[in-house]
């Protein structure tokens, strides 16, 4: 059973070699289907499927199928199968579903999506057909900030489809006006529903921020990079003591980093309430919540923030 946007698909995936041995349990199965309901036959590796199987699988489509309101979505038969690509429950993000999300919905897509990440079970999706879906409008459900940590794709990390996010990405995930202005289009406007603050740990710009808390260098002396003391100087709001770390452990050192980029995100979200009044009157009204969130690049675990929003608990 995978849980698309627009409700539960029943995904059946073919053997590769599907004969009359397949045929009780594959009835089953079909006959066991919900009125209403939506069912994916998947045939990508499947190298042979007997005719008698056939027969079953197309009149099921054709006839027993619609009689029950059920919907059959198709991918993988081989085109002497005479049963083409056809997807036809709702995979992506859409003003139907925009406008009937709550803000704690959204948030329990993203937990439900993270989750089909850790254990590897992603939901099918036909991108192509998501391209061509959202090629006219878009109607996003979130706007994720995010570090541009190349371990940290917001969009794999929560099993997103084409149109389903708008993603900002900025060393260590602080705000600006550019930002800031972002947001407010992305809710104001485009309609997203929450805010997602995602940091991450052993994260670079943290740890450059953590090294340099009370160093006579400037930024650029240290780093090299002439831009990047404005991001640094946000990130160090949420640094204690320059010398809480000077004589730590390898391990140690990097709880503190951790520690920092999680105070970070938590000051980033109050951030950004006290920045925008355009947010701020989202958020007032429960139209957009915001929550933090921490992703650990070592085992692939998201953690919800309880600072913020209550959806987060």
């Amino acid at each position: 059973m995978e849980k698309h946007l627009g409700g539960a698909v029943v995904h059946i995936k073919l053997a590769n070699q599907v004969s009359f041995l397949n045929r009780a349990a594959l009835l089953g199965v079909l006959d066991g289907m919900p009125r209403d309901g939506q069912v994916l036959l998947d045939a990508r590796e499947t190298d042979y499927i007997d005719p008698d199987i056939l027969d079953l699988l197309r009149d099921f489509a054709e006839v027993t199928a619609p009689a029950r309101g059920i919907e059959v979505s198709r991918l993988g038969f081989d085109p002497a199968h005479r049963m083409p690509d056809l997807i036809r429950y709702v995979d992506h993000s859409s003003r139907e579903l925009q406008d009937s999300f709550t803000p704690k919905d959204v948030l329990g897509l993203f937990r439900d999506g993270h989750e089909r990440f850790r254990t590897g079970r992603q939901l099918t999706r036909d991108l192509g057909r998501q391209m061509r879906a959202t090629a006219g409008k878009q109607h996003p459900l979130a706007v994720v900030l995010s570090c541009i940590d190349s371990r940290a794709p917001s969009e794999l990390i929560f099993d997103l489809g084409l149109g389903d996010i708008l993603n900002i990405r900025v060393a260590g995930n602080v705000i600006s006006g550019e930002v800031l202005g972002s947001m407010e289009y992305a809710c104001e406007v485009a309609g997203a529903r929450l805010i997602l603050v995602m940091g991450h740990t052993r994260c670079g710009a943290v740890t450059a921020a953590v090294d340099l808390a009370g160093s006579p260098q400037t930024v650029a002396e240290a780093t090299g990079c002439e831009h990047l003391e404005p991001i640094i100087q946000i990130i160090q709001q949420s640094v204690g003591k320059p010398s809480g770390h000077a004589h730590a452990s390898p391990s140690e050192k990097e709880a503190y980093v951790n520690g920092v980029a999680r105070a970070n995100v938590e000051h980033v979200t109050d951030m950004i309430l006290s920045r925008s009044r355009t947010i701020n009157k989202l958020h007032g009204s429960g139209r957009v919540a915001i929550v933090g969130a921490i992703y650990d690049v070592t085992t692939g675990n998201i953690e919800f923030l309880p600072h913020g929003d209550a959806c987060a608990a």
